[in-house]
């Protein structure tokens, strides 16, 4: 599928709109052993179906117990690597004896993306702490400065990789090529789009807001993922 100018979007029309509830805090968990290949894999999905993206500062935080010989020693060379990888820290937070409470560090950094980082982490794993001793965040905005129609924060936590999503469909909700994108986005994706995470944002009773799908609309959009995602 060629990207698309997000630019084209006639504001007129209503548009789906994919949004995780607020219960949701991490997002989709991709369910990838190699983290690097499963963010590579999303990654390149949203490339190729959106034209150019931005992402803002990476951000990379550790934590350890200082109560942990070895913990400590592997937490003080991480820290000496990374001052010198991502320059110095923007946040150091110490415990001061609480057992349930690990110490922090955060770095940010415009230069290094997540990916950069993880190459970073596996090129000294055995100089530095485990990768669940890290939480690492970017965020990314796929489309244009003026329209920003997808808003992706790709989260690494205890280990896992989590992508939080919200996603507006350029395309109006009445036309085929809306359905392919989403059919396309279904099928490349390492996790599952939930169609019951779709909106309409347009027009209704003279208000312009996100509407929950009627039953006839959500069903085209479960069969038309049925026949498309295989």
């Amino acid at each position: 599928m060629q990207s698309f100018n997000l630019e084209e979007m006639n504001t007129n029309s209503s548009f789906f709109v994919y949004t995780l509830p607020k219960s949701n805090s991490l997002g989709h968990y991709v369910k990838n052993k190699d983290i690097v290949c499963g963010l590579k894999k999303v990654i390149d999905t949203f490339e190729k179906n959106f034209a150019g993206y931005q992402c803002g500062n990476t951000q990379l935080e550790i934590f350890f117990k200082k109560d942990n010989e070895q913990e400590l020693i592997l937490a003080q060379q991480t820290i000496s690597k990374m001052n010198i990888f991502l320059g110095l820290p923007v946040h150091k937070w110490e415990n001061s004896g609480n057992e349930y409470i690990k110490t922090s560090i955060r770095w940010e950094s415009s230069s290094k993306n997540i990916l950069d980082i993880l190459e970073f982490l596996k090129v000294n794993k055995n100089e530095v702490l485990p990768l669940f001793h890290f939480t690492l965040l970017q965020f990314y905005h796929y489309g244009t400065t003026v329209t920003e129609n997808a808003q992706i924060n790709y989260i690494i936590d205890s280990g896992k990789l989590f992508v939080d999503l919200y996603m507006i469909l350029p395309y109006s909700s009445n036309e085929e090529r809306m359905y392919q994108v989403i059919a396309s986005l279904y099928k490349e994706l390492p996790f599952n789009l939930n169609s019951k995470n779709f909106r309409r944002f347009g027009l209704n009773k003279n208000r312009r807001a996100f509407w929950r799908l009627d039953s006839e609309t959500l069903q085209l959009l479960e069969s038309y993922l049925e026949n498309k995602s295989g």
